[in-house]
């Protein structure tokens, strides 16, 4: 309980911007990198549902969550342009197997289908976790996918399907190619400088221990 985050303290709002804006990183690059993930989000949702409509929405909030990822939060992982495309294709896979099995439930158990929809919605994710976690590909948005597949009422369709894979793709791509030349920054990560200045004491302890 003591270290609960009350909203009520004055340090709450005290650290509610982020320190690193003007210091370790200008306002331009949050600027540059949101615009950089609205172009990519509007190039994959209006060119794909120009070929082929979408007919599960509830995707684009999986990808959505991918974007922040490649854009925003950059060094959450040390390789995750692997985790982007193997921890989709895990949702993917989870999603589809569940929904089938569901249905098969519906079929078996008429009078319970809230409750057996409840429990397979929960089992989507669950599962992809333990998937996502034993293959090394932990990407959370992915479990967001397996319940998209899941909450879907219809039959999923390969256009659907197609979707994921080919944007989780294209950001793993885009992720590797501006990281590698460095056109982004880590928004999300903590300040290079504050966490130098953080193991200084330590540092200077050991340097007396030597000299003693």
């Amino acid at each position: 309980m003591a270290y609960f985050n009350n909203p009520f303290k004055s340090s709450f709002w005290k650290n509610l911007l982020d320190k690193k804006i003007g210091r370790t990183i200008d306002m331009m690059s949050y600027i540059k990198q949101s615009l950089m993930a609205i172009i990519t989000m509007l190039c994959f949702f209006f060119t794909w549902n120009y070929f082929i409509p979408i007919q599960n929405q509830v995707i684009f909030s999986a990808i959505a969550s991918s974007t922040f990822l490649t854009f925003i939060s950059t060094s959450i992982y040390d390789s995750l342009s692997r985790k982007i495309i193997g921890g989709q294709i895990v949702g993917i896979l989870v999603g589809l197997s569940l929904w089938y099995i569901m249905h098969h439930f519906f079929d078996l158990l008429p009078n319970y289908h809230n409750e057996i929809y409840m429990v397979f919605l929960s089992l989507s994710a669950g599962i992809a976790f333990f998937f996502m976690a034993i293959f090394n590909f932990e990407h959370p948005p992915a479990a967001g996918t397996a319940m998209a597949f899941v909450f879907k009422p219809e039959t999923p369709i390969i256009a659907d399907i197609l979707f994921i894979i080919v944007c989780s793709c294209f950001l793993g791509f885009i992720h590797y190619f501006i990281k590698k030349n460095k056109l982004i920054e880590d928004l999300e990560g903590k300040d290079k400088r504050t966490k130098l200045l953080s193991r200084l004491p330590h540092i200077s302890f050991f340097k007396r221990r030597k000299k003693l």
